[in-house]
Formats: C-alpha cells, sequence, structure tokens
C-alpha cells in the first residue's frame, strides 16, 4: 500500500504541535507591545476597586493624546506662510522695462527722460515692498486678515494680507503715475513698460513655512503638571473623573518607562510570556484532557494555534493604530472556524485562550473580555457548524447584534446613563460582522491547507453523481445498495447518540468502494448457486475479502477523497477477522492436524478511533448480518444486534473510540427499530 506524503507528516504529529506551538510564541514575541503592564486596572467614570494609590515617584501630569492633537491641529492652522522676496527677479524687472521704455522712444524725444526717471524710481520703491505671489494652492485660500511673513534681506516681518502689496496695487500705482505726464506719447511709452514686465517678485516658500511650523511643533510642551512622590493619587471608591484618569494614564507611562530603565525590558518580556505560555498550554492542557482524538491528531492544534497567532497580530495592530479600533479586528473568525471542524467546547476554548492573551494589552480588558465572549459565543452557538448562505448572513447579524447590545448594555452599567455612548463604535462593529462573513470562504482554504472536510464538501462527496460512486453503482450495484442502507443506519443511530451525521452518511458511501475490483467475489453482488470461493482456499478467499479495504484506500487516494473519510475505510472492520473463513480454515487444519496463521484472517485495522468510526463498523455488522436472516421477526433481529455488537466490544474494537456503554445501548436500540422498519411485515396483495 502506498503512501501519501499525508501519512508521513501524520507520523510526526508530536513535532508538529511543539512547532506550531514555538511559532506562535515567536509570532506573539515580535509582535509584543513595548509597554509594560500595568498592574491597576481603571475606566473614565467608574469607581477605583484598588486600595488607596500614592504616587511611587514624582511625575509629570501628560497631556491627552487628544489635547496635543488639538494643540498641533491649532498650530498648523495658524502657521504664517513665508513669502521670500527675491531681489534677482527685482533687478530683472527693472532692467527689462529699461531696455523697453528706450528701445520704443525716437533717439530725438528727450523731454521723456525726465518723466522716465521719476516713474522708474517710484516703480522701483513699490518692488521693493515685495509683490506677493498668489497663484499658489496655500496662498489662495488665505483670507484678507490673515497674517503672511516677508523673508527679506535675512529678516522675517510679519504683515497682514491686505496690507501687503498686490499685483492689483502696483497697477493703481502705476496709473497714478502716468496721471502726472502730460505728454500723451510719453505716457503710452511709460505706462506701457511698466505694465508689461511687472510680476511677483515674492514668492511662498513651503520648505521655510514648514521649517517654521515644525519649530512651533517642537516647542509643544507635553507636560501639564506634576505629581509629587507620596501624593494621593485615588482612593478606593473614588470615581476615576477625567483629572484622575489623566493622572491615571500618566503614571502607567512613567511606570513602563521605569520598568524598562530600572530592571530591564527583558524582564518585562519574560513575564509577559509567560502568562501568554501558561494560557497557551491551557489550550493544549484541555484538548488532552478532554478530546483525547483531536490530541493525537496534530490538524486542530496547529489550527487553533495559527488563528491565535493571527488574531494576535492584527490585534496587536489596531490597538498601536490611532485609527482604527480593536473591536473592528474580526477574532470571531477563530471560533467560527474552530466550529465548522469540532465542537463547542474545542471552539470557544481556543476562542476564550486568545481573547485572554489580547486583553492583557488593551486599555480596558476586562470591557474587552465581556463584549468579545458574549457577541462571539452567540454567533458560535447560532452557528451550529452550517455553511448554508442563510447562517452566513445571519452569523454576520448575530455578530453585530451580540456586539451593539452588550457594548450599549455596558456603557450604561459603567456611565449609569446612555447618553455617553460612542455611536462610531457601531460602525466598527459592523465592520467586524462583515468580516467575520470571511469564514465561509476561508473555509476552502484551511480544508486544502490542513485536509479537512466541511459541511459543503461532504454533501458534494456524498452525491450519487461523483465519478467513484457511479463506477461503484455499476461495477458493484449490491455492494453501493448496501452502502445506502448502512448510511441510513448511520443517520438512525447519529440521532440517538451525537455525533456527526452529514460525515456518517458520506463515510458509509465509500467505505466498500474496494469491493468494486473483485465485486463477485461479495456476496451482496453474486448471483445465487455461483460463489466464487467455492473453488478456493479460505486463506485466499479471506485475502480476497481483507482486501477490499486495502484497495477501498487506493481508490480514495486516487480519487482525492478527503483523509477522514478514508479513515472510515481503513477502520470499518477494525482488526476484526473473518470468521466465516476462518472457521473454515480451523476445520480443514483439524482434519490434517495442522495449525493456522489466523493473522491472515484478520482485518490489518486500525481499530475505530472516533464515536463515528465505532458507529459505522456497528451499522455495517448489522445490514450485512441481517441479509442472511431466516426469519425476520423481532426476536431474530434483536438478538443478531445485540450478538454483533457484544462480539465487538468484547473483541475491544470500540476501546479506542469515544464511546461509552451508554452510547453503544442507545445504538443497539436505534438499529433493531431500524431494522423493525426496514423488514416490517407486509399485507398480501394476492
Amino acid at each position: 500500500m502506498r503512501k501519501s506524503w499525508k501519512d508521513s507528516l501524520h507520523n510526526y504529529a508530536g513535532i508538529q504541535r511543539a512547532g506550531a506551538f514555538v511559532v506562535t510564541l515567536l509570532v506573539i514575541l515580535i509582535l509584543l507591545p513595548k509597554d509594560a503592564l500595568f498592574k491597576f486596572e481603571y475606566q473614565l467614570n467608574q469607581p477605583w476597586k484598588h486600595d488607596k494609590l500614592l504616587a511611587p515617584f514624582d511625575f509629570g501630569i501628560k497631556k491627552s493624546d487628544n489635547e496635543l492633537s488639538a494643540e498641533r491641529a491649532s498650530i498648523e492652522s495658524e502657521q504664517s506662510l513665508v513669502f521670500v522676496f527675491n531681489r534677482d527677479i527685482t533687478n530683472d524687472i527693472i532692467s527689462k522695462t529699461e531696455r523697453q521704455f528706450y528701445a520704443a522712444i525716437p533717439d530725438t524725444l528727450s523731454r521723456c527722460d525726465f518723466s522716465s526717471q521719476a516713474a522708474l524710481e517710484i516703480y522701483a520703491n513699490v518692488l521693493e515692498m515685495g509683490i506677493l505671489e498668489r497663484s499658489n494652492v496655500a496662498a489662495k485660500n488665505l483670507n484678507p486678515f490673515d497674517e503672511v511673513l516677508l523673508f527679506k534681506d535675512g529678516q522675517l516681518a510679519p504683515m497682514p494680507l491686505h496690507k501687503a502689496i498686490s499685483l492689483q496695487k502696483v497697477l493703481d500705482t502705476i496709473d497714478s503715475i502716468g496721471t502726472s505726464i502730460t505728454d500723451s506719447l510719453c505716457f503710452n511709452i511709460i505706462v506701457g513698460a511698466l505694465k508689461n514686465q511687472i510680476r511677483p517678485n515674492a514668492l511662498y516658500s513651503d520648505s521655510l513655512t514648514h521649517k517654521l511650523l515644525d519649530a512651533s511643533l517642537a516647542e509643544v510642551v507635553e507636560i501639564e503638571g506634576k505629581i509629587d512622590k507620596g501624593t494621593s493619587i485615588i482612593d478606593r471608591g473614588d470615581v476615576v473623573n477625567d483629572f484622575r484618569f489623566k493622572v491615571l494614564e500618566s503614571l502607567k507611562i512613567e511606570y513602563g518607562e521605569r520598568v524598562i530603565s530600572d530592571t530591564g525590558f527583558q524582564w518585562s518580556i519574560f513575564g509577559e510570556i509567560g502568562i501568554i505560555t501558561a494560557l497557551m498550554g491551557l489550550l493544549v492542557l484541555f484538548i488532552y484532557m478532554n478530546q483525547d482524538r483531536l490530541f493525537n491528531d496534530p490538524r486542530p492544534m496547529t489550527l487553533a494555534l495559527s488563528l491565535l497567532a493571527i488574531s494576535y497580530a492584527f490585534s496587536v495592530l489596531a490597538i498601536s493604530s490611532d485609527t482604527i479600533s480593536i473591536y473592528a479586528v474580526p477574532i470571531g473568525i477563530t471560533p467560527l472556524l474552530m466550529r465548522m471542524f469540532y465542537d463547542f467546547r474545542v471552539s470557544i476554548f481556543t476562542f476564550i485562550v486568545s481573547t485572554l492573551i489580547i486583553a492583557l494589552f488593551t486599555a480596558n480588558p476586562l470591557e474587552y473580555m465581556v463584549i468579545q465572549l458574549v457577541a462571539i459565543s452567540s454567533a458560535t452557538l447560532f452557528q451550529a457548524s452550517s455553511t448554508r448562505r442563510s447562517r452566513m448572513l445571519g452569523t454576520a447579524l448575530i455578530v453585530f447584534i451580540g456586539y451593539s447590545m452588550i457594548y450599549v448594555l455596558m456603557n450604561v452599567a459603567q456611565n449609569g446613563q446612555i447618553g455617553n455612548i460612542d455611536s462610531g463604535m457601531f460602525g466598527w462593529f459592523a465592520i467586524n460582522a462583515l468580516l467575520c462573513m470571511m469564514v465561509f470562504p476561508i473555509i476552502y482554504i484551511i480544508e486544502k491547507i490542513f485536509g479537512y472536510i466541511s459541511e459543503t464538501t461532504l454533501l458534494e462527496l456524498g452525491d450519487s453523481n461523483q465519478p467513484l460512486l457511479k463506477e461503484l453503482a455499476i461495477k458493484a450495484p449490491g455492494t453501493f445498495q448496501h452502502s445506502l442502507q448502512v448510511a441510513n443506519l448511520c443517520e438512525k443511530v447519529t440521532n440517538a447518540i451525537g455525533g456527526n451525521a452529514v460525515l456518517l452518511r458520506t463515510a458509509a458511501m465509500y467505505h466498500d468502494v474496494g469491493k468494486m475490483n473483485e465485486p463477485q467475489f461479495f456476496i451482496e453482488n453474486q448471483l445465487p448457486d455461483n460463489n466464487p470461493h467455492d473453488d478456493l482456499e479460505p486463506e485466499e478467499s479471506a485475502a480476497i475479502i481483507i482486501n477490499h479495504t486495502l484497495k477501498g484506500i487506493d481508490l480514495c487516494r486516487e480519487n482525492k477523497v478527503p483523509f477522514d473519510i478514508i479513515q472510515f475505510v481503513q477502520t470499518h472492520h477494525g482488526t476484526s477477522s473473518v470468521r466465516f473463513f476462518l472457521k473454515k480454515a480451523n476445520e480443514k487444519a483439524a482434519q490434517k492436524g495442522i495449525e493456522i496463521d489466523e493473522s491472515k484472517f484478520s482485518y490489518p485495522g486500525p481499530k475505530p478511533k472516533t464515536k463515528e468510526h465505532a458507529i459505522l463498523m456497528m451499522a455495517d455488522s448489522v445490514e450485512a448480518a441481517s441479509r442472511s436472516l431466516k426469519k425476520f421477526d423481532k426476536e431474530s433481529m434483536d438478538k443478531l444486534v445485540d450478538g454483533l455488537i457484544e462480539f465487538q466490544k468484547n473483541e475491544g474494537q470500540f476501546d479506542n473510540a469515544a464511546i461509552t456503554l451508554k452510547d453503544i445501548t442507545a445504538a443497539k436500540r436505534a438499529l433493531k427499530i431500524a431494522l423493525h422498519g426496514v423488514y416490517h411485515q407486509r399485507i398480501s396483495y394476492d
């Protein structure tokens, strides 16, 4: 039997789990917030729940981020624009004006010389005042009474914009110069030359403006007061008002900085990693104690730790961001995805561990944990491992409603009124709910990476139009009908004792596909009085019968049937023996006085590992044996069911499966009722 890379990988389950644990810790360590954890928890407008707090050292009261942002925004809005006087442009304007003037005046027209010189002197004086550049985008947004700065000859001179020289003012000055020139020819030449060359000579400087702005911003003082060592900050029962909240926040920042400088930041990391390691260890222990089957399979541990690391990474990015709320991060994807493949306990415990780790670094850990746990737990319960479209929308709606309701209730409980609710939070909740819908397309990625199968995939695989099942129906129609009956029996038992009914029904359809290679050797495909085993030795017959599980595994692999279904093919006979041919071989051996190798008459196994594996084993044996009954009365069928399942139990076939004696009793009862329904007495139509 060929072994795939997945089989080889499963042999290193311990290495996989340890690797996933270490990688998750490394991701958390790399993204660990640089602030040390503060030992006091507090919330604005809530009573102080700790003992009286005295200042452990001198520290400054820092302005809040909002105050600093508002102060910086005010400085930016009040920053004056800087215009730089350019003397080269001024000289160029005067030079070109003179050239144009003398080029236009005839050599014989000396009467204009005096007027031109007087006009140029006035013109030069106006240019020295600086003509501001008004076409710049920044300058266009100025109001007449806004202050601007003119940088000239190494000095900055402030002035209101309406008093600064503009092009229009220069043109008006030129017109006033022209009124003093009585000679019309000189007037036209002089005024034309002056107006033709005019342009701004005080240009806007973005670099100087920002340099002044940066200097002003650098002067912003972050401290607005001081708390001396030993000063009472707050006492038990006092309400954390705005001022006390600011003092506590300042102490928290100073505390973190002193921890780093006094003890070394590595000790803070050591403590935080210790807490996180303990929480992750609880997750491993929970799976080991309550879900031994899952612990033996490395995939759930790898998936849970991977989702934990991803949730933590995005949450830390949100915590360090000033624009994204922590409640926009869809950490609910973790339990919703886990719920698709495992029970509620595993999914919700994984989520609890994730939430606790993230809450360590949030501003209000208790509020964060309560809101997340209530909202996402409700959505996880509602989802119930279904991938139907209606469930997608319903899950998103439950997430949004859960977040919104708990947030409102927490806010009312904390503030005693409903007026302080931040309406913007509902937008973040909506984003979170929509992102949680990504769980459904992510399912298919998880299936490919981890080899899982969701309900949708199982329903597709269980369709009788699947190529492998169509081939089975054609080559071994009796086996196909047997598989259908086994699927029905499995469903009945699952309804009675629990389990994944969709998985079982699909697995039942594939459990005997190996029989299609030599269908004539299996009784359900044989015609009356035509049994090819009559011509074979018991050992040969047993080998053919046993080989159908190995052939089935190969066929499933060739057709890319998921590993979880293949496990049913492997375990549906466990390590039981082919008793009919074993008995026949023993009789022959006794006549010859020899011993036989009984291992040749036993299936290779393994034994059933899960409740679902055990259910398929019971249903398969009962359905096959029921066809050999001579009487289909209640007593015969009950005796058949009790005998078969008791034999399997006594043989130890269910020892590795998570199934109880109570489950086995209920399964027998369900199988009896199902058989009574199949073989009930019918009226005669004669």
